[in-house]
């Protein structure tokens, strides 16, 4: 899966992934951590859970609002060599601040892979409750396996790919903001370790970093 965004990834009946990352900011000097977890009711069925927590600077209200989502996968074509998949995602937005609203989040996910290449497209559109504004997101996400160029025989080893991401941020009376990602991911059989940089494209054109490890059970 990309970067920026979490619906994607395939997990299996009883299987869990926990995802840390941590996403800096040069221009502001503010750096975000979150955690995600993701557990499979089944080969179709997965929860997502996350968390982020504001590192530095200090100061209050340094937990951000927790979102769970369900997702559905009600395609999926799998062949020797390539998937195409498309999950339906629901759920809601919990506030950690008594001064911030819930939301119930909508939207899809859909992968298609093919050989050394993979793309991920999702989308959520969030219906705020009480005072709480609507908001979206939309997330591109094309990654390609740089080595091996060709799986061996027998066995699994460790994989580098990269990762070329558009994201876009979307609030209710305001603009679309839009992102792009550069980034690389070293891939395990039971971890992976990644990192990029992000820039906003139409935006207050700010540079962030991104590091993030996933653990699979």
């Amino acid at each position: 899966m990309g970067l920026r965004s979490f619906v994607a990834l395939p997990v299996e009946k009883g299987g869990g992934v926990v995802r840390l990352t941590s996403e800096y900011n040069d221009d502001s000097e503010v750096n975000q951590s979150r955690t995600n977890l993701a557990y499979g009711l089944d080969h179709r069925q997965t929860l997502l859970l996350g968390v982020p927590y504001r590192l530095s600077p200090n100061g209050s209200d340094r937990v951000g609002d927790v979102s769970a989502l369900y997702r559905n996968i009600i395609i999926q074509k799998d062949k020797f060599n390539s998937t195409v998949r498309l999950g339906l995602l629901g759920g809601f937005i919990l506030p950690t601040d008594d001064d911030r609203d819930a939301a119930i989040p909508l939207g899809f996910v859909t992968t298609f892979y093919s050989g050394r290449t993979e793309i991920d497209i999702d989308a959520l559109y969030q219906i705020g409750l009480s005072d709480r504004k609507d908001s979206g997101r939309y997330d591109i996400s094309w990654q390609y396996r740089l080595s091996p160029a060709e799986y061996p025989d027998w066995g699994v080893g460790s994989e580098l790919g990269s990762v070329i991401e558009l994201r876009g941020n979307w609030t209710q009376d305001e603009k679309t903001i839009h992102e792009a990602t550069l980034g690389l991911q070293w891939i395990h059989q039971k971890w992976l370790l990644e990192g990029g940089a992000v820039r906003d494209v139409n935006g207050p054109h700010e540079t962030r970093f991104l590091l993030g490890v996933r653990f699979h059970f």
